[in-house]
């Protein structure tokens, strides 16, 4: 029997949603990281540390949709 980490999932990927940069409408993107410095005084190192955070960015124009952004605020929603 396979473990839940190697089962495999067969997905119909034509009927799903098709993701464009809210910039320019691209729908390619590339693997970029946000780098950010953590304080040694809240490093478990204790030590000043670089940590890179892995995201998304259009391959055309470079910008970071919202929803690829880990640290976007979250839009209030108008009723």
């Amino acid at each position: 029997m396979n473990s839940p980490a190697q089962q495999r999932i067969n997905v119909d990927l034509s009927n799903a949603l098709d993701l464009v940069c809210e910039e320019c409408g691209c729908k390619t993107f590339r693997e970029v990281a946000f780098m950010k410095k953590v304080s040694a005084l809240i490093s478990p190192t204790g030590k000043e540390t670089i940590v890179p955070v892995g995201t998304f960015a259009c391959s055309s124009c470079g910008h970071v949709n919202r929803e690829f952004d880990p640290f976007a605020q979250p839009v209030a929603k108008v009723e």
